[in-house]
């Protein structure tokens, strides 16, 4: 397979052709999925470095154990419940050998425009700081699909896949979400920077 033949193949085809031997399609499903296994990791662990250590062990834990996979159409909800719980592991590993404070989650918002104006820089921190504190207020099912969804730029139905539920419940979860989320702006004072 090429370049654009691995772009455009389904999580299926692409099993197939790391079983037989191709690790670029290996590399395509780790491209496909690495952000929104870094989301599911974060908000779980709340450190950035902790996150990508336990991506980079799912992801190998996964190729390994790839070759048992019965189902190939629900790789996308096997890497997350891999994630997930190599996630938690992790947690309850520190837990027992100390106690962590929680650390800002360094989500990856989007980059607008850059200005050397420390009044403009000033403002654009503390909105991104509102939002994510706004969003990190939601429960836990409503931020991990408005994650997925805006800063991992993951499709419904890719998002389905991923979390293993249905594409109309992952359409509800946003749905609501960005109600709760319009709603809090609001009430914090920050109802007109959102336009969903």
């Amino acid at each position: 397979m090429n370049v654009a033949e691995l772009q455009d193949a389904e999580d299926a085809e692409l099993i197939i052709a790391v079983l037989a031997g191709q690790n670029r399609a290996f590399d395509e499903l780790f491209n496909r999925y690495q952000r929104a296994m870094l989301t599911v990791a974060q908000q779980i662990v709340r450190n950035p470095a902790d996150a990508e250590d336990i991506v980079q062990d799912a992801f190998l834990l996964a190729f390994e154990a790839l070759p048992q996979l019965d189902n190939l159409n629900r790789f996308g909800a096997w890497l997350h419940s891999i994630t997930r719980n190599r996630a938690l592991r992790y947690m309850k590993r520190a837990s027992r050998i100390q106690l962590h404070e929680d650390e800002d989650d360094e989500l990856q918002i989007p980059a607008e425009q850059n200005s050397t104006d420390p009044a403009i820089i000033l403002v654009k921190e503390s909105t991104h700081e509102a939002i994510r504190d706004t969003i990190d207020s939601l429960p836990s099912d409503f931020q991990e699909v408005i994650k997925l969804y805006y800063w991992v730029d993951m499709p419904q139905k890719r998002i389905a896949d991923f979390l293993s539920l249905p594409l109309t419940t992952v359409k509800w979860r946003l749905h609501k979400a960005k109600d709760m989320l319009k709603t809090l702006l609001e009430k914090r004072g920050y109802g007109d920077i959102l336009s969903f």
